[in-house]
This record gives structure tokens, sequence and C-alpha cells, in this order.
């Protein structure tokens, strides 16, 4: 907000009138102001961008709202609003969110705190072929979109007689399911490769899992 356009603010607020831009009759008003902002005025003011006068007319009740990284309990419950809305906007049958896709909300530090969410949610319903928005469905700039909680490493140990490039594969792959829980789809993402590519590894090496029934491949 301009100086200019801040004294005329200011001055409506203090005789509680104002003329039409063009008019010639004064009109009386009797409202209350709620102004929001994301800067800290008192800053503002030093730097003579903001107008003291203004600010303490305007300052009678402060209401602090935390950043949303901060409120980390609101993001889910945020989040299923947004989808609610919109599900109900496009008319599509998109109940809730699953918990991969609950890990990576919780994860992102939200720098666009309401809007960025609203945002994310309503594209995540249109992208979604599920009854339930899941990680695939999420495209948040800056997100950390892999499975597994926190940053992860996986360690091989190599023979100091080397060891077949092959083997050494395998290894990396089934050092991936098992951090991920043996769930194929989450290893594929870990190691950067696709969940069709995957498949093919697994049945390459013939790697197995007492959770894939009759081993047979659970992605």
């Amino acid at each position: 907000m301009s100086l200019s356009t801040q004294a005329k603010v200011l001055r409506v607020l203090q005789e509680r009138e104002f003329e039409r831009l063009g008019g010639t009759r004064t009109i009386k008003v009797d409202v209350r102001v709620i102004a929001a902002t994301n800067r800290d005025l008192t800053d503002a003011i030093a730097e003579g961008e903001f107008r003291e006068d203004l600010y303490y007319r305007l300052n009678v009740v402060t209401i602090h709202i935390p950043p949303l990284r901060e409120r980390k309990e609101d993001i889910i419950p945020l989040a299923k609003h947004f989808i609610d809305q919109a599900a109900a906007e496009i008319k599509k049958d998109v109940r809730g969110i699953d918990p991969g896709a609950v890990r990576v909300l919780k994860r992102h530090t939200w720098p666009g705190n309401i809007r960025e969410l609203k945002n994310a949610m309503e594209r995540a319903v249109l992208l979604c072929e599920q009854p339930f928005v899941r990680q695939e469905d999420l495209h948040i700039v800056g997100a950390q979109n892999g499975s597994q909680e926190g940053a992860q490493s996986i360690n091989l140990k190599l023979p100091p007689n080397g060891i077949d490039l092959e083997e050494l594969e395998k290894l990396a792959i089934l050092e991936a399911l098992r951090i991920n829980n043996w769930v194929q789809k989450d290893a594929a993402k870990f190691l950067g490769i696709s969940s069709r590519v995957m498949n093919y590894k697994v049945a390459k090496y013939e790697i197995k899992n007492p959770r894939w029934s009759k081993n047979k491949l659970v992605s």
C-alpha cells in the first residue's frame, strides 16, 4: 500500500467518511476493519514504508497466526478440507489421503502457507485416479517425495577381491526393498527407476519374499 493510499485509509478511519473518485457527495461509514499482513510493520515504519499513525489506528487487537510449517498438526485436516472442496466442485470421488502422501505433506515446509496447500490439493484431486490422494499425485515444488521418513542411504560392503557388477546391482535392489518394507513401487522410486524396471530386476535376480503371495510381484 503506497503512502498516499495509507493517508486516505487513515482519513476514512478517523473521520468515518469518504468521497468516491470523481464524486462530490460525502458518504458516512461505520465499519470495523480487519487488516492482515505478512510483514513486520514495525520494521516498515522504521524504513519509512508504513505510516506510524495508521499502524496504531489499526493495531487495536493483534492476533499472530504462525506459518503452516509451525502448525504441523493443522496440515492434514486442512488438506482433507481442501480435497473435499475440490472433489465436490468437480464431482469426483476422492475421499482422503493415503499414508505415503500424508508423510510428504507433513515433511514439506509450505513456504506458500495455506494458499500453497490449497493449490496442491486441488491439483492432486484433478490428477488422482484412485479414491485417495497418493504420493504420486502430489507435485509440490521442493517437497521430498521419498517414502522413507528421513534421508536414508544404502550401505553395501564390498569384498576385498571385488564383486560382479550384476551381483552389486542385486544387493542394491535388495537393500532398497528392505528400506522400503518390500514395497516394490517405493523401492523403485528410492532407486530412481520405474516400477516396470523394478519388476524386471526382481524377476531377473529371482528375488523373493514371504510377504509376496506365492512369490507374485506386489507393487
